[in-house]
Protein backbone atom coordinates (compact mmCIF):
# COMPACT_ATOMS: atom_id res chain seq x y z
CA UNK A 1 0.00 0.00 0.00
CA UNK A 2 2.93 2.37 0.60
CA UNK A 3 3.99 2.05 -3.05
CA UNK A 4 0.45 3.11 -4.03
CA UNK A 5 0.93 6.40 -2.12
CA UNK A 6 4.19 7.12 -3.97
CA UNK A 7 2.56 6.62 -7.39
CA UNK A 8 -0.17 9.16 -6.59
CA UNK A 9 2.41 11.69 -5.40
CA UNK A 10 4.48 11.40 -8.59
CA UNK A 11 1.46 11.76 -10.87
CA UNK A 12 0.30 14.89 -9.06
CA UNK A 13 3.78 16.33 -9.07
CA UNK A 14 4.03 15.89 -12.81
CA UNK A 15 0.60 17.34 -13.66
CA UNK A 16 0.26 20.26 -11.20
CA UNK A 17 2.34 22.86 -13.12
CA UNK A 18 3.20 20.98 -16.32
CA UNK A 19 3.95 23.11 -19.40
CA UNK A 20 5.67 22.46 -22.70
CA UNK A 21 8.74 24.43 -23.85
CA UNK A 22 10.21 27.58 -22.27
CA UNK A 23 8.77 30.81 -20.86
CA UNK A 24 10.13 33.93 -22.61
CA UNK A 25 9.68 37.46 -21.15
CA UNK A 26 10.07 40.50 -23.45
CA UNK A 27 10.03 44.24 -22.69
CA UNK A 28 7.87 46.40 -24.99
CA UNK A 29 8.84 49.76 -23.44
CA UNK A 30 6.40 52.51 -22.55
CA UNK A 31 4.10 52.05 -25.57
CA UNK A 32 1.32 54.35 -24.33
CA UNK A 33 3.65 57.00 -22.80
CA UNK A 34 2.07 56.70 -19.37
CA UNK A 35 5.40 56.23 -17.63
CA UNK A 36 4.85 52.50 -17.00
CA UNK A 37 6.77 49.86 -18.94
CA UNK A 38 4.87 47.02 -20.72
CA UNK A 39 5.92 43.38 -20.96
CA UNK A 40 4.83 40.29 -22.95
CA UNK A 41 5.34 36.68 -21.86
CA UNK A 42 5.47 33.87 -24.41
CA UNK A 43 5.61 30.06 -24.48
CA UNK A 44 8.36 28.88 -26.84
CA UNK A 45 8.41 25.36 -28.36
CA UNK A 46 11.95 24.04 -27.78
CA UNK A 47 11.75 21.89 -30.95
CA UNK A 48 10.37 24.38 -33.51
CA UNK A 49 11.31 27.65 -31.78
CA UNK A 50 7.75 28.95 -32.34
CA UNK A 51 6.64 31.50 -29.73
CA UNK A 52 3.00 31.78 -28.54
CA UNK A 53 1.83 34.91 -26.71
CA UNK A 54 0.44 34.15 -23.26
CA UNK A 55 0.01 37.56 -21.60
CA UNK A 56 0.77 41.31 -22.07
CA UNK A 57 0.81 43.51 -18.94
CA UNK A 58 2.31 46.63 -17.32
CA UNK A 59 4.57 46.73 -14.28
CA UNK A 60 5.56 49.79 -12.29
CA UNK A 61 8.39 47.79 -10.75
CA UNK A 62 10.41 47.54 -13.95
CA UNK A 63 12.65 44.57 -14.67
CA UNK A 64 16.00 43.25 -13.55
CA UNK A 65 17.50 40.04 -14.92
CA UNK A 66 19.34 39.40 -11.70
CA UNK A 67 16.30 40.18 -9.55
CA UNK A 68 13.73 38.05 -11.46
CA UNK A 69 13.22 34.37 -10.64
CA UNK A 70 10.79 31.44 -11.01
CA UNK A 71 9.07 29.76 -8.05
CA UNK A 72 8.88 26.24 -9.49
CA UNK A 73 7.12 24.88 -6.40
CA UNK A 74 4.17 27.27 -6.79
CA UNK A 75 4.43 27.67 -10.58
CA UNK A 76 4.92 31.46 -10.60
CA UNK A 77 7.24 33.78 -12.58
CA UNK A 78 8.56 36.82 -10.56
CA UNK A 79 9.56 39.80 -12.74
CA UNK A 80 11.06 42.47 -10.52
CA UNK A 81 13.21 45.36 -9.69
CA UNK A 82 14.41 47.19 -6.62
CA UNK A 83 10.95 47.96 -5.22
CA UNK A 84 8.76 44.96 -6.04
CA UNK A 85 7.61 42.26 -8.46
CA UNK A 86 4.99 41.57 -11.12
CA UNK A 87 3.99 37.89 -10.55
CA UNK A 88 2.75 35.78 -13.52
CA UNK A 89 0.76 32.67 -12.42
CA UNK A 90 1.50 29.88 -14.90
CA UNK A 91 -1.62 27.90 -13.96
CA UNK A 92 -4.16 30.76 -14.21
CA UNK A 93 -2.41 33.12 -16.66
CA UNK A 94 -3.10 36.05 -14.28
CA UNK A 95 -0.64 38.76 -13.10
CA UNK A 96 -0.49 40.08 -9.54
CA UNK A 97 1.89 42.59 -7.90
CA UNK A 98 4.02 42.41 -4.75
CA UNK A 99 5.90 45.38 -3.27
CA UNK A 100 9.13 44.84 -1.32
CA UNK A 101 8.98 45.84 2.30
CA UNK A 102 11.34 48.55 3.52
CA UNK A 103 14.90 47.38 4.09
CA UNK A 104 14.50 44.17 2.00
CA UNK A 105 17.82 43.20 0.46
CA UNK A 106 16.99 40.03 -1.52
CA UNK A 107 13.85 38.02 -2.41
CA UNK A 108 14.17 34.42 -3.66
CA UNK A 109 12.22 31.14 -3.58
CA UNK A 110 12.62 29.37 -0.24
CA UNK A 111 14.88 26.30 -0.38
CA UNK A 112 12.97 22.98 -0.14
CA UNK A 113 14.59 19.53 -0.38
CA UNK A 114 11.47 17.31 -0.08
CA UNK A 115 12.85 15.52 2.99
CA UNK A 116 9.63 15.93 4.96
CA UNK A 117 7.59 14.09 2.27
CA UNK A 118 9.76 11.33 0.79
CA UNK A 119 12.73 9.57 2.42
CA UNK A 120 14.36 6.17 2.57
CA UNK A 121 13.77 4.11 5.68
CA UNK A 122 12.65 0.69 6.93
CA UNK A 123 9.16 -0.74 7.03
CA UNK A 124 7.55 -3.26 9.44
CA UNK A 125 9.38 -6.12 7.67
CA UNK A 126 12.73 -4.24 8.05
CA UNK A 127 13.05 -3.62 4.29
CA UNK A 128 15.72 -0.89 4.29
CA UNK A 129 15.09 0.10 0.64
CA UNK A 130 11.43 0.98 1.20
CA UNK A 131 10.33 4.52 0.22
CA UNK A 132 8.58 6.11 3.21
CA UNK A 133 6.08 8.99 3.02
CA UNK A 134 6.33 11.50 5.81
CA UNK A 135 3.73 14.11 6.60
CA UNK A 136 2.01 14.15 3.19
CA UNK A 137 -0.42 16.98 2.36
CA UNK A 138 -1.14 17.88 -1.30
CA UNK A 139 -3.63 20.68 -1.95
CA UNK A 140 -4.84 22.57 -5.01
CA UNK A 141 -4.38 26.32 -5.51
CA UNK A 142 -7.59 27.02 -3.58
CA UNK A 143 -6.33 25.18 -0.53
CA UNK A 144 -8.59 22.13 -0.96
CA UNK A 145 -6.88 18.90 0.09
CA UNK A 146 -6.08 16.50 -2.77
CA UNK A 147 -4.13 13.87 -0.76
CA UNK A 148 -3.36 13.87 2.97
CA UNK A 149 -1.76 11.19 5.11
CA UNK A 150 -3.35 10.95 8.56
CA UNK A 151 -1.31 10.99 11.73
CA UNK A 152 -2.06 7.29 12.40
CA UNK A 153 0.30 6.43 9.50
CA UNK A 154 -2.08 3.71 8.19
CA UNK A 155 -4.68 5.80 6.34
CA UNK A 156 -4.71 8.39 3.59
CA UNK A 157 -7.48 10.85 2.66
CA UNK A 158 -8.12 11.63 -1.02
CA UNK A 159 -10.14 14.68 -2.10
CA UNK A 160 -12.03 17.38 -0.23
CA UNK A 161 -15.08 19.41 -1.29
CA UNK A 162 -15.73 23.12 -0.70
CA UNK A 163 -17.31 22.39 2.70
CA UNK A 164 -14.23 20.49 3.87
CA UNK A 165 -15.81 17.01 3.58
CA UNK A 166 -13.32 14.26 2.76
CA UNK A 167 -13.97 12.38 -0.49
CA UNK A 168 -12.24 9.03 0.13
CA UNK A 169 -10.24 7.44 2.97
CA UNK A 170 -7.89 4.46 2.39
CA UNK A 171 -6.80 2.55 5.50
CA UNK A 172 -4.23 -0.23 5.37
CA UNK A 173 -3.29 -2.50 8.27
CA UNK A 174 -1.39 -5.75 8.45
CA UNK A 175 -4.55 -7.88 8.05
CA UNK A 176 -7.04 -5.71 6.15
CA UNK A 177 -7.65 -2.90 3.67
CA UNK A 178 -10.55 -0.46 4.05
CA UNK A 179 -11.62 2.24 1.58
CA UNK A 180 -14.38 4.49 3.02
CA UNK A 181 -16.08 7.73 1.99
CA UNK A 182 -16.10 10.99 3.95
CA UNK A 183 -19.00 9.76 6.12
CA UNK A 184 -17.05 6.67 7.17
CA UNK A 185 -19.20 4.27 5.12
CA UNK A 186 -17.37 1.40 3.46
CA UNK A 187 -16.74 1.59 -0.29
CA UNK A 188 -14.41 -1.44 -0.54
CA UNK A 189 -13.09 -3.51 2.36
CA UNK A 190 -10.80 -6.53 2.47
CA UNK A 191 -11.17 -8.36 5.78
CA UNK A 192 -8.72 -10.61 7.59
CA UNK A 193 -10.44 -13.76 6.26
CA UNK A 194 -9.68 -12.65 2.68
CA UNK A 195 -13.27 -11.70 1.77
CA UNK A 196 -13.83 -8.56 -0.31
CA UNK A 197 -16.81 -6.38 0.74
CA UNK A 198 -18.20 -3.78 -1.69
CA UNK A 199 -20.42 -1.09 -0.13
CA UNK A 200 -21.64 -0.54 3.43
CA UNK A 201 -24.40 -3.12 2.99
CA UNK A 202 -22.01 -5.37 1.21
CA UNK A 203 -21.74 -7.42 -1.91
CA UNK A 204 -19.22 -10.03 -0.71
CA UNK A 205 -16.93 -12.35 -2.66
CA UNK A 206 -14.42 -14.82 -1.20
CA UNK A 207 -12.68 -17.99 -2.38
CA UNK A 208 -13.49 -21.04 -0.26
CA UNK A 209 -12.21 -24.55 -1.03
CA UNK A 210 -11.45 -23.67 -4.65
CA UNK A 211 -14.86 -22.04 -5.23
CA UNK A 212 -15.47 -18.28 -5.53
CA UNK A 213 -18.46 -17.49 -3.30
CA UNK A 214 -20.68 -14.46 -4.04
CA UNK A 215 -23.37 -13.20 -1.66
CA UNK A 216 -24.77 -10.03 -0.06
CA UNK A 217 -25.10 -8.88 3.56
CA UNK A 218 -27.02 -6.13 5.35
CA UNK A 219 -25.76 -3.68 7.97
CA UNK A 220 -26.02 -6.44 10.60
CA UNK A 221 -23.76 -8.70 8.51
CA UNK A 222 -26.73 -11.02 7.84
CA UNK A 223 -26.93 -12.64 4.43
CA UNK A 224 -29.67 -11.19 2.18
CA UNK A 225 -31.02 -11.82 -1.32
CA UNK A 226 -29.40 -10.57 -4.54
CA UNK A 227 -31.93 -9.29 -7.12
CA UNK A 228 -31.14 -8.85 -10.84
CA UNK A 229 -33.34 -5.84 -11.70
CA UNK A 230 -35.66 -5.72 -14.70
CA UNK A 231 -33.94 -4.32 -17.76
CA UNK A 232 -30.81 -6.42 -17.38
CA UNK A 233 -30.14 -10.15 -17.42
CA UNK A 234 -27.94 -12.73 -15.73
CA UNK A 235 -26.10 -15.05 -18.12
CA UNK A 236 -24.38 -18.34 -17.34
CA UNK A 237 -21.98 -19.39 -20.10
CA UNK A 238 -23.81 -16.97 -22.43
CA UNK A 239 -27.27 -18.45 -21.69
CA UNK A 240 -29.99 -16.24 -20.19
CA UNK A 241 -31.03 -17.46 -16.74
CA UNK A 242 -34.36 -15.58 -17.01
CA UNK A 243 -35.03 -17.15 -20.42
CA UNK A 244 -34.26 -20.61 -19.05
CA UNK A 245 -36.57 -20.01 -16.08
CA UNK A 246 -39.38 -18.88 -18.41
CA UNK A 247 -38.90 -21.96 -20.59
CA UNK A 248 -38.93 -24.21 -17.50
CA UNK A 249 -42.07 -22.47 -16.20
CA UNK A 250 -43.82 -23.19 -19.53
CA UNK A 251 -42.65 -26.81 -19.44
CA UNK A 252 -43.81 -27.17 -15.82
CA UNK A 253 -47.25 -25.79 -16.75
CA UNK A 254 -47.44 -28.22 -19.67
CA UNK A 255 -46.35 -31.11 -17.46
CA UNK A 256 -48.89 -30.11 -14.82
CA UNK A 257 -51.67 -30.31 -17.42
CA UNK A 258 -50.28 -33.63 -18.63
CA UNK A 259 -50.17 -35.00 -15.09
CA UNK A 260 -53.81 -33.96 -14.54
CA UNK A 261 -54.78 -35.68 -17.81
CA UNK A 262 -52.84 -38.81 -16.85
CA UNK A 263 -54.47 -38.80 -13.42
CA UNK A 264 -57.90 -38.85 -15.07
CA UNK A 265 -56.76 -41.60 -17.46
CA UNK A 266 -55.39 -43.64 -14.54
CA UNK A 267 -58.73 -43.33 -12.74
CA UNK A 268 -60.51 -44.48 -15.92
CA UNK A 269 -58.09 -47.37 -16.33
CA UNK A 270 -58.60 -48.35 -12.70
CA UNK A 271 -62.34 -48.60 -13.31
CA UNK A 272 -61.68 -50.57 -16.52
CA UNK A 273 -59.37 -52.96 -14.69
CA UNK A 274 -62.07 -53.58 -12.06
CA UNK A 275 -64.60 -54.24 -14.84
CA UNK A 276 -62.17 -56.54 -16.66
CA UNK A 277 -61.50 -58.41 -13.43
CA UNK A 278 -65.22 -59.19 -13.16
CA UNK A 279 -65.29 -60.17 -16.85
CA UNK A 280 -62.30 -62.48 -16.38
CA UNK A 281 -64.02 -64.19 -13.46
CA UNK A 282 -67.14 -64.66 -15.63
CA UNK A 283 -65.03 -66.01 -18.51
CA UNK A 284 -63.33 -68.49 -16.17
CA UNK A 285 -66.76 -69.81 -15.22
CA UNK A 286 -67.79 -70.00 -18.89
CA UNK A 287 -64.59 -71.81 -19.80
CA UNK A 288 -65.28 -74.43 -17.14
CA UNK A 289 -68.84 -74.85 -18.47
CA UNK A 290 -67.60 -75.09 -22.06
CA UNK A 291 -65.00 -77.67 -21.05
CA UNK A 292 -67.76 -79.88 -19.61
CA UNK A 293 -69.86 -79.47 -22.75
CA UNK A 294 -66.89 -80.29 -24.97
CA UNK A 295 -66.40 -83.51 -23.05
CA UNK A 296 -70.12 -84.30 -23.54
CA UNK A 297 -70.03 -83.67 -27.27
CA UNK A 298 -66.73 -85.45 -27.96
CA UNK A 299 -68.48 -88.52 -29.48
CA UNK A 300 -70.74 -86.36 -31.61
CA UNK A 301 -67.71 -84.43 -32.77
CA UNK A 302 -66.01 -87.65 -33.80
CA UNK A 303 -69.10 -88.73 -35.84
CA UNK A 304 -69.31 -85.32 -37.42
CA UNK A 305 -65.64 -85.51 -38.27
CA UNK A 306 -66.24 -88.74 -40.26
CA UNK A 307 -69.21 -87.15 -42.02
CA UNK A 308 -67.17 -84.05 -42.79
CA UNK A 309 -64.42 -86.25 -44.26
CA UNK A 310 -66.99 -87.93 -46.57
CA UNK A 311 -68.39 -84.58 -47.57
CA UNK A 312 -64.86 -83.44 -48.27
CA UNK A 313 -64.38 -86.26 -50.78
CA UNK A 314 -67.69 -85.41 -52.51
CA UNK A 315 -66.72 -81.76 -52.49
CA UNK A 316 -63.41 -82.56 -54.20
CA UNK A 317 -65.25 -84.47 -56.95
CA UNK A 318 -67.72 -81.64 -57.39
CA UNK A 319 -64.90 -79.15 -57.49
CA UNK A 320 -63.08 -81.05 -60.25
CA UNK A 321 -66.29 -81.30 -62.31
CA UNK A 322 -67.05 -77.65 -61.77
CA UNK A 323 -63.54 -76.63 -62.79
CA UNK A 324 -63.84 -78.65 -65.99
CA UNK A 325 -67.17 -77.08 -66.86
CA UNK A 326 -65.85 -73.64 -66.05
CA UNK A 327 -62.86 -74.14 -68.32
CA UNK A 328 -65.15 -75.26 -71.13
CA UNK A 329 -67.45 -72.31 -70.56
CA UNK A 330 -64.46 -70.00 -70.57
CA UNK A 331 -63.22 -71.36 -73.88
CA UNK A 332 -66.70 -71.28 -75.42
CA UNK A 333 -67.30 -67.76 -74.08
CA UNK A 334 -63.98 -66.50 -75.43
CA UNK A 335 -64.63 -68.17 -78.82
CA UNK A 336 -68.03 -66.48 -79.07
CA UNK A 337 -66.54 -63.07 -78.34
CA UNK A 338 -63.78 -63.70 -80.90
CA UNK A 339 -66.50 -64.59 -83.51
CA UNK A 340 -68.43 -61.41 -82.73
CA UNK A 341 -65.22 -59.37 -83.12
CA UNK A 342 -64.48 -61.11 -86.47
CA UNK A 343 -68.03 -60.54 -87.84
CA UNK A 344 -67.74 -56.83 -87.06
CA UNK A 345 -64.56 -56.32 -89.06
CA UNK A 346 -66.14 -56.05 -92.61
CA UNK A 347 -68.71 -53.63 -94.08
CA UNK A 348 -70.84 -54.97 -97.00
CA UNK A 349 -71.74 -52.68 -99.92
CA UNK A 350 -75.01 -50.71 -100.12
CA UNK A 351 -75.60 -51.58 -103.80
CA UNK A 352 -75.33 -54.95 -105.50
CA UNK A 353 -73.63 -58.10 -104.21
CA UNK A 354 -70.62 -57.95 -101.86
CA UNK A 355 -68.51 -60.41 -99.87
CA UNK A 356 -66.57 -59.74 -96.66
CA UNK A 357 -64.08 -61.55 -94.35
CA UNK A 358 -62.94 -60.72 -90.79
CA UNK A 359 -60.65 -62.02 -88.03
CA UNK A 360 -61.20 -61.77 -84.26
CA UNK A 361 -59.28 -62.80 -81.08
CA UNK A 362 -60.17 -62.88 -77.34
CA UNK A 363 -58.45 -64.70 -74.40
CA UNK A 364 -56.23 -66.70 -76.78
CA UNK A 365 -59.30 -67.81 -78.82
CA UNK A 366 -59.18 -66.91 -82.56
CA UNK A 367 -62.11 -66.99 -85.04
CA UNK A 368 -62.63 -66.13 -88.75
CA UNK A 369 -65.93 -64.73 -90.12
CA UNK A 370 -67.40 -64.63 -93.65
CA UNK A 371 -70.18 -62.32 -94.89
CA UNK A 372 -72.43 -61.99 -97.97
CA UNK A 373 -74.61 -59.02 -98.81
CA UNK A 374 -76.91 -57.60 -101.45
CA UNK A 375 -78.16 -54.04 -101.65
CA UNK A 376 -80.72 -52.37 -103.91
CA UNK A 377 -83.64 -49.93 -104.27
CA UNK A 378 -87.40 -50.48 -104.22
CA UNK A 379 -89.57 -48.88 -106.90
CA UNK A 380 -90.62 -46.12 -104.56
CA UNK A 381 -86.97 -45.21 -104.05
CA UNK A 382 -86.51 -46.87 -100.64
CA UNK A 383 -83.07 -48.41 -100.15
CA UNK A 384 -82.52 -51.86 -98.72
CA UNK A 385 -79.58 -54.12 -97.85
CA UNK A 386 -79.72 -57.85 -97.03
CA UNK A 387 -76.64 -59.42 -95.38
CA UNK A 388 -75.60 -62.70 -93.76
CA UNK A 389 -72.42 -63.72 -91.88
CA UNK A 390 -70.90 -66.82 -90.24
CA UNK A 391 -68.01 -67.48 -87.86
CA UNK A 392 -67.54 -70.94 -86.38
CA UNK A 393 -70.78 -71.88 -84.60
CA UNK A 394 -72.05 -68.30 -84.80
CA UNK A 395 -74.43 -67.18 -87.60
CA UNK A 396 -76.04 -63.84 -88.36
CA UNK A 397 -78.62 -62.47 -90.81
CA UNK A 398 -79.76 -58.87 -91.20
CA UNK A 399 -82.03 -56.67 -93.31
CA UNK A 400 -81.60 -52.87 -93.43
CA UNK A 401 -84.20 -50.54 -95.05
CA UNK A 402 -83.33 -46.86 -95.50
CA UNK A 403 -86.29 -44.48 -95.91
Amino acid sequence: MKKFYVVILLVLSINTYASSGLLVMKSLGDTDSNGVEEYSIYSMDTVTGVETLLKTFESQYGSCAGCSFVNEYEGKFYLGGASGFAIYDIATGEVSYLAKSAGTLLVRQNVWDGESVISTGTDAEDNSSTTVLGSLDISDKNGNTLIEQNSDGTSIEIGEDSSGETGLIISNTEDSLDITDGDGETVIEKKADGSIHIGENSLVTVEENGVQQLYATNVSDEQININIKKGTDLLIDGVSVAGSLNTNATNIATNTTGIATNTTAIATNTTGIATNTTGIATNVTNIATNTAEIATYTDSIASNTTAVAALGSDLSTFKASTNSQMNYMKSDYSSGIASAVAMSQFNLAQDGFSVGIGRGSFNDENETAFGLGYGGEFKNGTLFKLQASKSGDANGVGLTITF
